[in-house]
């Protein structure tokens, strides 16, 4: 017991060769973390503007029940905005803008985000094209237009 607790003893911390191994290893994985964890980050950021749009779905249907105008398009919260808290936009300071119409009683959404990367209820060319409540929850992310600036 005494030699081997002797030669134990005087082995001290790891080699070169182990070190480098250890930092090779974690260079790899953080190579294949660090790209991952942005697109999580950017898919949280459309999560984001999906939800803001709801957000201003469900206000524009209760401002519709309420008695609220529906036969004109309502721009940027006249009227609705009283019925949702301030919309924010997930990529920085810029501006939020939407517009919501009324098919009979159901409101449709067009939303845009300045210095963003998705535009609800845009289509490919990015045009508005109006989305309603169930067509936004079905689609999720897809909903998103990725304006070119």
């Amino acid at each position: 017991m005494r030699k081997w607790f002797k030669h134990t003893k005087n082995e001290k911390g790891l080699t070169l060769v182990e070190l480098l191994a250890v930092v090779v290893i974690l260079g790899i994985i953080a190579a294949i973390a660090v790209p991952s964890i942005g697109g999580i980050i950017e898919n949280s950021k459309k999560d984001a503007a999906i939800s803001n749009a709801q957000q201003v779905l469900s206000a524009a249907r209760l401002y519709a029940a309420s008695g609220g105008e529906t036969a004109t398009p309502v721009l940027n919260g006249s009227g609705i905005s009283e019925y949702h808290e301030d919309i924010t936009n997930p990529w920085g300071n810029g501006a939020v803008d939407y517009t919501v119409s009324f098919d009979e009683t159901v409101p449709k959404i067009s939303l845009s985000f300045e210095d963003g990367k998705c535009d609800v209820g845009y289509d490919s060319d990015g045009n508005a094209e109006p989305i309603n409540a169930t067509d936004l929850s079905n689609e999720g992310r897809g909903a998103c237009y990725e304006p070119s600036n």
